[in-house]
């Protein structure tokens, strides 16, 4: 009898477990890249940019994050509810679209235009339009079920910011005080 009382427990407590919640994503590395400087890392900038000449991306923000989806059990792609991603537009040069996309996979530090990584192209955000300075919200819900749906268990992921037409925007990085740093929430189902 104890050993069905034993069971009985611990099936509660994984159920437990398993109950809604939210989570703030672990970033690990936060850059852009730019196009005229193919070779140059950005890594320690405290601005993020984001910019593009007649449609074509001159820069691309890559903010890398830590995969801790297992711990949190999180194993499948259903229970992700929702997923914002909140950016401070410290400085708009040009107003315009900004997208997100899925990276599989860690960016690096040291990242650079002719090694960057190739986001997928058919997982994106709902495009947020940069008007002007202050805090944006992305729903990256998507790019966050790409990520459980792709690897659970420790790979590291990417969310790359793109812009569209003739935008120009440095974001905020990771260098910045709390209130403005990029951040990743996500909550999932019962």
């Amino acid at each position: 009898m104890r050993y069905l009382y034993a069971l009985i427990s611990l099936f509660l407590l994984l159920a437990a477990n398993a109950a809604a919640g939210s989570f703030t994503a672990n970033m690990d590395v936060n850059t852009y890249v730019n196009a005229n400087n193919v070779n140059q890392s950005y890594e320690g900038s405290s601005l993020l940019w984001v910019t593009s000449v007649n449609g074509s991306p001159l820069n691309e923000t890559y903010l890398s994050f830590v995969n801790l989806f297992g711990s949190q059990s999180i194993f499948n792609s259903g229970q992700i509810k929702s997923a914002t991603l909140t950016l401070n537009a410290a400085k708009v040069n040009k107003t315009g679209m900004v997208t997100a996309y899925f990276l599989h996979g860690a960016t690096f530090d040291n990242a650079n235009w002719n090694d960057k990584g190739e986001y997928n192209t058919n997982v994106t955000s709902t495009p947020v339009a940069i008007e002007k300075e202050g805090n944006y919200v992305l729903d990256v819900t998507p790019l966050i079920r790409k990520a459980v749906e792709t690897c659970t268990e420790g790979c590291p992921y990417t969310i790359v910011l793109v812009a569209e037409g003739e935008a120009s925007v440095g974001f905020t990085s990771s260098r910045a005080s709390s209130e403005n740093k990029p951040a990743l929430e996500y909550t999932t189902e019962e």
